[in-house]
């Protein structure tokens, strides 16, 4: 007599596009975003004229605005993947500013110098952040709230609550590398400035440092459970130390170059900043509670919320409108990949529940008759 052997057929297993990439939400909404301008162009201006929006003009122009708030959104990305956030960014910008503005224009310390002093004490800043967040149990958020309070106090201190004005001393940092270059559609001339590629240079060391180093897969691991990679043999304290001190480089640089491009060391310089950035990392697809994110959905935020004031403003909209705009816009963006991720989740416990119904049919036919 023979038994029927047990069948080996499964259920194909097929994987969310939007699970396997990740960034894929974000994207679709921002391309959407883009769309919508541009048809909104097309009717208002007439379909014979070539929308503005994606002018080769207006895209360098919102490098040029998105560059300095990349480079910071890059190390915040590092920070909140590791688990920690970090309030202090657009004070600590506002100071260092200052400290170069007044190293170059009153202490006569010299460029370089100045600049140097000027991130240094950004990496210093941090460092005794970091160092004490790492050290105790306080949340980042509360440290960081007070670092956001204490920059401010120094940077008044400093500049005896008033402007620092240079007389173009960085200007090296915003010429022109492209000098000649003209829009081959409006005929206006196109400039990119050495930190719109420094931006990017940056976002490529950040993408490889988390993707495909050692130190990346930790911070992830420090992120996700901090408990299980300590046990993993992980330093945990270095780790989430670390990255406040990558943080603190790269807002120093990037102060430098929000600097060259105003020529004034002034308090207001760096706000807003944290929130700009926070919102960019988050809408990116970067969790707030940590293990989750990437530099290329980081890039993603970057460009969509550049893209969205530019649009705001190339539409005529009133600033309160604008406000209102990118508000919603970021709710819509995090609202959809949570909406995105349950979705994947429900499918994958449908899989499984449909795998199990499966096997238990493949038992019950090879079963005694």
């Amino acid at each position: 007599m023979n038994t029927p052997e047990p069948s080996n057929t499964t259920v194909p297993v097929k994987e969310s596009l939007f699970k396997r990439y990740e960034n894929l939400t974000v994207l679709s909404i921002f391309a959407s975003f883009v769309v919508i301008v541009v048809v909104v162009q097309l009717i208002t201006t007439g379909a014979s004229r070539f929308p503005t929006f994606i002018s080769p003009v207006n895209i360098v122009n919102i490098l040029q605005q998105v560059a300095v708030p990349g480079i910071v959104a890059i190390s915040m990305t590092m920070v909140m993947i590791s688990g920690g956030i970090d309030l202090s960014v657009g004070m600590l910008a506002s100071l260092v500013s200052i400290v170069v503005a007044m190293g170059i224009s009153q202490w006569h310390l010299g460029v370089w110098p100045s600049i140097l002093l000027g991130v240094a004490s950004a990496v210093v800043l941090e460092t005794i952040m970091g160092f004490i967040i790492s050290r105790t149990r306080i949340e980042p958020f509360i440290i960081t709230l007070g670092g956001m309070i204490s920059f401010q106090g120094i940077a008044l201190l400093l500049c005896n609550s008033r402007e620092v004005v240079m007389k173009g001393e960085l200007d090296f940092l915003t010429t022109n590398l492209i000098e000649g270059a003209r829009d081959p559609i409006t005929g206006l001339i196109l400039r990119v400035p050495p930190y719109v590629l420094i931006f990017f240079g940056i976002v490529l060391v950040g993408g490889l440092l988390l993707t495909y180093t050692k130190y990346g897969r930790r911070i992830y691991a420090v992120g996700t459970n901090s408990r299980a990679a300590f046990l993993a043999g992980i330093d945990v304290r270095k780790m989430r130390l670390s990255v406040y001190v990558i943080q603190g480089l790269l807002v120093g640089v990037g102060a430098t170059m929000l600097l060259a491009r105003i020529n004034t060391g002034i308090i207001t310089l760096g706000q807003g900043l944290e929130i700009d950035t926070i919102a960019m990392v988050v809408i990116g697809g970067t969790a707030l509670s940590g293990g989750k994110g990437n530099v290329v959905g980081t890039l993603i935020g970057v460009l969509f919320l550049g893209s969205i004031a530019n649009a705001m403003n190339m539409l005529r909209l009133p600033s309160e409108v604008q406000f209102l705009a990118k508000g919603l816009i970021v709710i819509i963006a995090v609202s959809a990949g949570d909406v995105s991720s349950q979705i994947s989740e429900f499918r994958a416990l449908r899989r499984e529940q449909a795998k199990a119904r499966h096997a238990a049919a493949t038992v019950t036919k090879g079963g005694p008759q």
